[in-house]
């Protein structure tokens, strides 16, 4: 048996290295975009220099250019779990709105700031730490236990499949994946106050495509009725208009029933009232938006816009980027065949860039999750597991090819407030959240040690 460690030192700790990563902007850029590999190397190391043992304990193998596939040997060879976390970083500059640089990782406030705080170094310290302090006393593991440290999670680059691929071609299935994508939740829906632990037992599909349009261009002194951009612009706003149908999975329809076990007032009636309606409840989410339509249909988000290159210039060429996270049940085909239907115009070109289904749906029962359920009464003692289907791509889909109980949850708290700063400004945790989040790693590992 393992002895408990203070949380308050572990939270220090934990904030000390995580600023240290931090300050290493690991920035993922889409292929065929220059990748700084000074600053991943750096990164690599510094894993190496503030977890010592774990380093000497495992066998370590990159996969991609950068990415870390590690194996801490077990007792078992032949039984195995996978702890997985991401390296990367999605594009930060102060300009855009940070209130101090992205990159200082500095630590005020009670919190470390700065980009991937919270997506998804927080977690990898977490993570790593908790295997690192276990060794400290000693522990050893009754399986094998496998780290996946992504390095291009936020391109959906390949690095996670060649590391299943590795995997496969070695036998290993494992017993459980744990990688990031559900939380301990705060403010998860109106008239819902106390924490969950939401956890994914899977997660959207996710379909890129580019809708290009195209004219004579010309002086925009005289433009016409229908150029390239009035073409593009009248695509989204049909789409805008003609959303995807919206309906329950079984699992969004328990996380409604878990949510008003916890609302207030008459928001619990409510809710159990809209998960017991079927596609009319379902409907009702929707016309909230963004959280809750999210949950309940297949969104389609308008990003990258282009068009002339001069205010006085008429568009010969202009283009929309369309961002769809594909609800279980629907296919990247289906979706596409709706999308042209729905835009029903044969002068718009379009581009598959990226295509992903939705991912299998893990157990919603089983040791795996039970071993879960018991970190967290050990980490966030009172905190009730919510199991739901992940808004967002996750390196983890790629392991339900090897594996039957794929999971999401990174053990760190999140309100509203740090869920908006995912991806956009001033991301940063709570140094006191790193503590638990160590101990949550701490008990998951020890249900699998020795």
């Amino acid at each position: 048996m393992t002895q408990p460690l203070d949380v308050e030192q572990l939270s220090e700790r934990a904030a000390r290295i995580l600023s240290a990563l931090v300050r290493i902007p690991t920035v993922s850029r889409p292929e065929g975009r220059q990748q700084d590999d000074q600053a991943f190397g750096q990164h690599v190391r510094a894993i190496e220099e503030n977890f010592p043992l774990l380093t000497a304990a495992c066998e370590r193998l990159t996969v991609g250019s950068h990415g870390q596939l590690w194996r801490w040997p077990g007792a078992d060879s032949a039984r195995a779990m996978v702890l997985m976390a991401h390296q990367d970083v999605v594009p930060a500059v102060e300009s855009d709105g940070w209130s101090a640089d992205p990159f200082s990782g500095r630590i005020a406030d009670g919190r470390v700031h700065g980009r991937g705080t919270l997506d998804d170094k927080g977690d990898l310290v977490c993570t790593l730490l908790g295997a690192e302090t276990l060794l400290e006393q000693g522990w050893e593991p009754a399986t094998d236990v496998w780290f996946m440290l992504g390095d291009n999670e936020e391109t959906a680059g390949g690095s996670a499949q060649q590391a299943v691929d590795v995997l496969r071609q070695r036998g290993v299935r494992p017993e459980v994946v744990l990688d990031e994508g559900g939380a301990v939740a705060t403010d998860v829906f109106p008239g819902v106050t106390d924490a969950l632990a939401l956890v994914g037992l899977g997660e959207k599909g996710l379909l890129s495509v580019r809708l290009v349009a195209s004219s004579g261009g010309g002086h925009a002194s005289a433009p016409p009725r229908m150029g390239a951009v009035e073409r593009i612009a009248r695509a989204v706003e049909r789409l805008r208009k003609h959303p995807f149908p919206a309906n329950f999975h079984p699992v969004t329809q328990q996380l409604l029933r878990t949510l008003s076990q916890k609302a207030s007032g008459a928001v619990s009636p409510a809710l159990r009232a809209a998960a017991a309606a079927g596609p009319a409840g379902a409907a009702l989410l929707a016309q909230m938006g963004g959280e809750a339509a999210a949950l309940v249909r297949t969104t389609v988000a308008a990003t990258e816009l282009s068009g002339a290159d001069g205010h006085n210039v008429l568009a010969a060429r202009a283009s929309v980027v369309l961002n769809l996270r594909l609800s279980p049940g629907t296919s990247v085909g289906a979706a596409l065949a709706r999308l042209r239907r729905v835009v029903r115009d044969r002068q718009i070109e379009w581009e598959t860039l990226e295509a992903n289904e939705p991912s299998p749906v893990s157990p919603a029962d089983g040791a795996p999750l039970e071993a879960l359920r018991a970190a967290l009464a050990q980490s966030h003692p009172g905190v009730e597991v919510a199991p739901y289907v992940v808004l967002a791509a996750t390196d983890a889909r790629r392991f339900h090819a090897i594996a039957e109980h794929v999971y999401r949850f990174a053990p760190l708290r999140m309100g509203g407030r740090e869920r908006g700063s995912i991806h956009g400004t001033d991301e940063s945790v709570a140094v006191a959240d790193l503590g638990p989040g160590v101990v949550f790693y701490r008990s998951f590992l020890g249900s699998h040690g020795s």
